[in-house]
């Protein structure tokens, strides 16, 4: 049996709002949804700018961490710098310290030095105060002697006499300051002559000697002395008795000396 118009038209009426209220109903639901997805992503961000700084926090302390241990790292190296550095200056001081008795190995060597100078200075004055030396020779063409005395011989040909302390008067040196002198005499004697012999006296004391013989041949002889004198001490060569000694042009006997250092 088939429905007639009017209800099917209600049936319509009745289907379409049905339908209606189920869209509107499914599109509440989605809103709903929708509203509810939103609550849900804004409490998720929430959450997530909640933890966020956490994050942050951790992500700070974890920089912090991973930047402390270069700084460990490096402690090590700055012990050792320290370490080199401490020994640089003990060593410094090491060297210092050499310098310091270097200076005072120095500052007494000038100071030894200093005196070394003053002393050579002195001696050089007194040197130049005393600078005493002679050299004579017997003046006569022939022979002297025999006497039968001690006889004192003048060597009156002066060949130098530094100083002014020889005398070609009497033949005696005398000394002008205490010190060590030097002396030497030398004698000659013709063939024929006889015996030729003497001595060095220091004021009347007898030091050194000579002595020669022949009949067919000339002799000669000489000795030498170093002496330490005073002041005023007198030195001079003496023929014995009896004894000759000779000479010519040639100068063959001579006496001489000098200072060789005051005392």
């Amino acid at each position: 049996m088939g429905f007639p118009p009017v209800m099917l038209l209600m049936c319509l009426v009745v289907g379409l709002s049905t339908c209606r209220a189920e869209g509107e109903d499914n599109q509440i639901r989605v809103t709903e949804t929708t509203e509810e997805e939103q609550e849900n992503h804004l409490t998720e961000r929430v959450a997530e700018d909640t933890e966020t700084p956490d994050q942050d926090l951790q992500t700070v302390t974890v920089e912090a961490s991973n930047s402390g241990s270069p700084e460990k790292g490096c402690e090590p190296n700055i012990y050792m710098v320290l370490k080199e550095l401490g020994a640089l200056q003990e060593r410094q001081k090491a060297t210092v310290s050499a310098l310091e008795e270097t200076n005072r190995k120095l500052e007494a060597s000038e100071k030894k030095i200093d005196v070394l100078n003053s002393s050579l200075t002195e001696m050089r004055r007194t040197y130049q105060g005393h600078q005493v030396a002679f050299s004579a020779a017997l003046p006569k063409d022939g022979t002297i002697g025999p006497v039968n005395v001690l006889y004192p011989l003048v060597y009156k040909h002066v060949l130098s006499n530094i100083g002014g302390h020889y005398s070609p008067v009497t033949g005696y040196f005398t000394a002008p300051v205490r010190g060590i002198y030097y002396f030497s005499f030398y004698s000659f004697c013709w063939a024929g002559d006889g015996t030729s012999g003497g001595s060095l006296y220091r004021n009347e004391n007898q030091v050194v000697s000579w002595y020669g013989y022949t009949k067919t041949a000339p002799v000669s002889g000489s000795n030498s002395a170093i002496l330490l004198l005073q002041a005023g001490d007198m030195v001079n060569v003496r023929l014995w008795d009896g004894r000759k000694i000779s000479d010519n042009v040639n100068k063959y006997s001579t006496f001489s000396g000098f200072l060789l250092s005051p005392m």
